[in-house]
């Protein structure tokens, strides 16, 4: 410092300067997310919690002393509500960035989802859906993890990980 102070004001202009460079470098997708994005989530959720209920009364049916089918549906309970968690976190994000009033929060957080969530997300969920499907495939004659299979496939597959590739694709385009 030369007594009058010019190093740290110049230090601090390299950070702001710094700063600014590394949000530019962030892609420029702030405000692609909007509340059809919550909303399309949230109905995600809404069935998989309505799916997890259903399991949950379903295990509650099983005889006591049946271990392997109470094992069987609480393996299939624990999975959809690891997919459950797991599109929360990402309902949360974006529902924030929605409400974000900086642009560099925006950025911040749509680099986040798609450089860290968003990826690790989908093969999480097709995860659960094998693990699933692993049930149905263990108990071939049961009607009951037949169903559960599709209705995962269904809600996973064909509806939670396209949103996601979505999200994906829309959080890594270049702005304008």
């Amino acid at each position: 410092m030369d007594g009058n102070g010019y190093r740290p004001v110049a230090a601090a202009a390299a950070c702001c300067l710094g700063l600014a460079l590394a949000l530019a470098a962030l892609p420029a997708s702030a405000a692609v997310l909007d509340e059809n994005d919550t909303t399309r989530l949230a109905g995600i959720n809404d069935a998989i919690q309505t799916f997890e209920n259903d399991v949950s009364a379903a295990l509650h049916d099983v005889p006591s002393g049946d271990a392997e089918q109470i094992e069987s549906y609480a393996y299939v309970e624990l999975n959809l509500e690891a997919a459950h968690e797991r599109l929360n976190t990402i309902f949360m994000l974006v529902a924030l960035s929605v409400y974000m009033e900086s642009v560099s929060d925006q950025l911040l957080a749509a680099n986040i989802m798609h450089a860290e969530l968003l990826p690790q997300s989908k093969n999480y969920l097709s995860e659960k859906m094998a693990a699933i499907a692993s049930m149905a495939a263990a108990h071939p004659t049961s009607k009951a993890f037949a169903a559960y299979s599709t209705r995962a496939s269904t809600i996973l597959a064909d509806r939670a990980i396209p949103l996601l590739d979505e999200l994906y694709r829309r959080t890594g385009e270049p702005g304008p």
